[in-house]
C-alpha cells in the first residue's frame, strides 16, 4: 500500500514496466510501478487573531518549489489485468465506458472498441453500457507512461499507456515471423533469414516483375525483392466457393516505403497462348508482420477451370513503388 501525505497536493507521475507478454502470458504476475511524488504546494495553517479577540483560520499560501527539491520515488506492483480490457484483454485506451445499470454492483468496464462492437451490452453481466465514462480511471491511465514491448527488440519508446496498441501496431522494431511451416524464426533479419535458409523454395523479382508456377494444393509461395530487400507471400486462399482467392502480402512493418507499394498480378488460361483469357487485379500491397491470421481484403477469384488437368496455373506479379 502507498500512503501519500494528504496535507500536500502532489503531482504523481506513474511508469508502467510492461513486458512484451503483457496480457498473453495468464500466469500471475505483476508489473513494477514507479510513481515520483513532486510537492507542488503546501498549505500554512494557523490562527490569525483578529481586533475583537476572536480568531481565524489564515488563507492558504502558494509556496515556490526550491529547484533543489528532491523528489521522492515509491514503487509498488500491480497485477496487469487491472489495466486491460475486460471483454479484449488488450491495454485500455483513452475512453472507458461503464455499466449503467441498477443491478450492476460490479461496474464493468470497456474500452470503446468494444463498446461498439458488443452493440453496448456489457460482456461480462449483459447489462447495457450507455455513455457513461470513467473519467477517473481516464485520467490515470492518460498519466501513466510505459516501454514498449518490442524493448528487447531495439525500441527505446516510452509511450503514454492510452497509445500503447496503437504505437506497437506500427513500432519498426516489432520481430517478423518466418512464413515457412516449422521454422521458428522470429527478428528483425526476416529477408537475410529466407535468403540464408530458404534460398531453393522462394521465387525472385527480378525488374519489378516475377513468374511463378502456382499449385493448387500449395498454400503460397514466398516472393523476394532483393533491391528493397522486401518479403512477399502470393496466398491461395480456399476460402471462396469453386475457385482459389490469390492475393499478395509484403512480410514487415508498415514503413512509409512500404505503405507505397502498387501491384498487379495477372494469371492467364491455356498456357498463355495469344486469345487467351486472361484475369487480373491490382492496388495497394497490404503489410503484416506475420502470416498467420492475416485475412485478405481484396483478392483474385481464378476459378476451377483455370487449373487445368495439372492442377496448377502461371502467374505474374508486377510489384514496386
Amino acid at each position: 500500500m502507498v500512503v501519500l501525505d494528504g496535507a500536500a497536493e502532489s503531482t504523481i507521475t506513474m511508469d508502467i514496466l510492461a513486458t512484451s507478454k503483457y496480457l498473453r502470458d495468464k500466469s500471475s504476475c505483476y508489473l513494477p510501478v514507479v510513481i515520483e511524488q513532486i510537492p507542488e504546494m503546501s498549505k500554512r495553517c494557523g490562527k490569525k487573531t483578529m481586533g475583537c479577540g476572536s480568531t481565524k483560520k489564515a488563507k492558504t499560501e502558494l509556496n515556490e518549489v526550491p529547484e533543489d527539491e528532491e523528489t521522492t520515488v515509491m514503487h509498488f506492483s500491480m497485477d496487469p489485468d487491472v489495466l486491460g480490457c475486460c471483454i479484449c484483454f488488450m491495454p485500455l485506451d483513452a475512453e472507458v465506458y461503464m455499466a449503467r445499470s441498477s443491478t450492476c454492483k460490479n461496474g464493468h468496464g470497456a474500452c470503446g472498441n468494444c463498446c461498439v462492437r458488443m452493440n453496448r451490452k456489457c460482456g461480462s453481466c449483459s447489462e447495457s453500457i450507455g455513455d457513461l465514462r470513467n473519467r477517473q480511471l481516464e485520467t490515470v491511465l492518460a498519466a501513466m507512461i510505459t516501454t514498449c514491448k518490442f524493448k528487447e527488440y531495439g525500441c527505446g519508446e516510452n509511450v503514454k499507456w492510452t497509445e500503447k496498441r496503437s504505437h506497437e501496431e506500427t513500432c519498426m522494431h516489432a520481430p517478423l515471423d518466418c512464413p515457412f511451416a516449422g521454422c521458428g524464426y522470429r527478428g528483425l533479419q526476416l529477408y537475410d533469414h529466407v535468403q540464408d535458409e530458404h534460398a531453393p523454395d522462394v521465387a525472385y523479382v527480378c525488374d519489378s516483375s516475377v513468374v511463378t508456377t502456382l499449385h493448387k494444393a500449395t498454400p503460397f509461395v514466398v516472393i523476394v525483392q532483393p533491391g528493397l530487400q522486401f518479403v512477399y507471400v502470393l496466398i491461395n486462399g480456399g476460402d471462396v466457393l469453386a475457385g482459389r482467392s490469390l492475393s499478395l502480402l509484403c512480410l514487415g512493418s508498415c514503413l512509409e516505403e512500404a505503405a507505397e507499394l502498387e501491384y498487379k498480378m495477372e494469371v492467364v488460361s491455356g498456357g498463355g497462348e495469344p486469345g487467351a483469357l486472361s484475369l487480373s487485379a491490382a492496388g495497394a500491397v497490404p503489410c503484416a508482420r506475420r502470416l498467420d491470421g492475416f485475412r485478405a481484403k481484396q483478392f483474385l477469384f481464378v476459378p476451377d477451370a483455370y487449373w487445368g488437368a495439372s492442377d496448377s496455373v502461371s502467374v505474374s506479379v508486377e510489384v514496386g513503388v
